[in-house]
């Protein structure tokens, strides 16, 4: 026990970030080379990333109008040689270092003693609800890395509102704008932040220094846009913002789905309930995202370290501002729920990390209270649930792999200018990145009247239905892989297409 408290009084914070940074990048490199497949949303951001090598920012913006991940993406490939693929899963992982150290100095700023970070920077890497986007190509975690830095970095201006400090804030937050639009709600009420923490006198001033940088570039902006086309188009998402600010276009859709839930769910006595109803629904559906997004790991410590009365100091400003933008983080998300009516947990995550955050100083305290009383039962109990939130996050019961197989073969076995057929959008992405010896065609819905000589989909037992969009097809099966579950990925040959 001595020897390990001398440990942490000579370890220091860039000894700590080092661990945190190489096990961060560990977990990442393990959770793609056990996931593989690339997810869904991965696929489109790599055909806009094909998009731009060929045909620039007008062909991106015929597909999604936030282009800078997939255009980060092809640059890369482009510069380095990788496939696609690799050169966005690498991207990311190195992103998720960002997005973990970002994590680690925020905490340090909150936690009182080198061993309170230790032990937070250990529940930041196993925090399931991260981990589970670790094989993701997805651009939200280039927000999550960027946003997490101008928190980090909005803190460190609360100490020393320097010019040099608004920089890096605002350095921080464009490029969190260009991974998501909703960074622009965090550079808009930060500010706002400033001025209520500091004073009106000292934080106007302050606020200046803030943000002298994006007065003088949003004029700029302002010009180039209006002037470019083709930058309108591509970045055109960043006009979604003032969607979320129509007020009477977000209240009349409710008021149009309350009446739907009145008239076609509720009876004549219940019917002027359906707008509250409807709300609580909403608001119900983004707790329930929070709660299980927090983890049974960390809600278990937290509750049974409140339940104790430990509550362990922390630095009060940052504290502050955490909860600051928590509440930021919810209006944006209710105006979400509000205007499309679903929320996914990804959406979410930033909230969730601030909570995780904010609830870390008494879950460190009860763990090293645990550590300096010599609990081997509540330690080895701590540790096997560390250990199995790792596990379960980089790990997968299921294999998808068959899928791919399947694709690479028919890229390299079947016929050259053969007509082929696919209703999957991943067998359609890994057919045409192994060089195909001839062309695939993509129909989701397979309403094509067009001949094809070979089809290639996926057969999934719990998806058994599909199979009547083809089930009148004169189909002979040459190929397949599978998963143990019966899933797979089958090559039919067309003798004749009967529709």
């Amino acid at each position: 026990m001595k020897s390990l408290n001398s440990f942490f009084s000579e370890l220091n914070n860039n000894q700590l970030r080092l661990f945190t940074a190489l096990f961060s990048l560990l977990l990442s490199i393990l959770a793609f080379t056990n996931d593989q497949l690339i997810n869904s949303d991965g696929v489109l951001y790599m055909n806009m990333a094909k998009a731009y090598i060929d045909g620039g920012l007008t062909a991106t913006a015929s597909m999604y109008d936030w282009p800078f991940f997939s255009m980060l993406i092809a640059k890369f490939h482009q510069f380095s040689g990788f496939k696609l693929e690799f050169s966005g899963q690498l991207i990311n992982s190195l992103l998720f270092v960002v997005f973990t150290d970002a994590l680690f100095l925020i905490a340090s700023k909150l936690l009182t003693t080198q061993r309170y970070v230790f032990i937070a920077a250990l529940l930041i890497l196993c925090f399931s609800t991260l981990n589970d986007y670790r094989s993701y190509i997805i651009r939200d975690i280039g927000y999550w890395a960027f946003i997490s830095i101008s928190m980090y970095r909005t803190i460190i201006f609360l100490e020393k509102p320097s010019w040099l400090n608004g920089f890096y804030w605002q350095l921080s937050n464009l490029l969190a704008m260009l991974f998501r639009v909703e960074a622009i709600t965090i550079i808009l009420a930060t500010p706002l932040f400033i001025l209520f923490q500091l004073g009106v006198k000292e934080g106007s001033k302050a606020s200046v220094k803030l943000c002298s940088f994006f007065l003088f570039a949003g004029v700029i902006s302002a010009v180039t846009f209006t002037q470019q086309q083709g930058l309108m188009n591509a970045f055109g998402k960043v006009l979604s913002v003032t969607q979320f600010l129509d007020y009477s276009a977000i209240t009349d859709e409710f008021h149009t789905k309350t009446a739907i839930l009145g008239n076609e769910l509720l009876n004549q006595y219940s019917e002027r309930y359906s707008g509250m109803i409807l709300a609580s629904g909403l608001v119900y559906m983004l707790l329930a995202k929070i709660i299980t997004g927090l983890s049974p790991l960390n809600l278990i410590l937290f509750v049974f370290a409140r339940l104790q009365h430990k509550k362990s100091s922390s630095d009060a400003k940052t504290r502050r501002f955490l909860l600051f933008f928590v509440g930021i983080n919810v209006v944006i998300l209710l105006s979400f729920l509000f205007k499309h009516y679903f929320m996914s947990t990804r959406y979410a995550v930033m909230l969730i990390t601030a909570l995780m955050l904010l609830m870390l100083p008494s879950m460190c305290r009860l763990i090293d209270e645990y550590w300096q009383a010599k609990n081997k039962v509540a330690l080895v109990l701590i540790s096997l649930l560390l250990l199995a939130s790792l596990i379960d996050s980089c790990t997968t019961s299921v294999t998808k792999g068959y899928i791919k197989e399947t694709a690479i073969w028919a890229s390299q076995h079947l016929p050259e200018n053969s007509r082929v057929l696919t209703n999957d959008i991943f067998i359609d992405f890994y057919f045409h990145e192994n060089e195909p010896k001839t062309q695939l065609n993509l129909d989701r819905t397979l309403q094509t009247n067009n001949q094809f000589d070979y089809f290639i989909t996926v057969e999934k037992r719990s998806h058994a239905e599909r199979k009547k969009h083809y089930a009148n097809w004169n189909l002979i099966p040459i190929h397949h892989t599978e998963n143990a579950r019966g899933d797979k990925a089958v090559v039919y040959k067309v003798v004749n297409i009967d529709n």
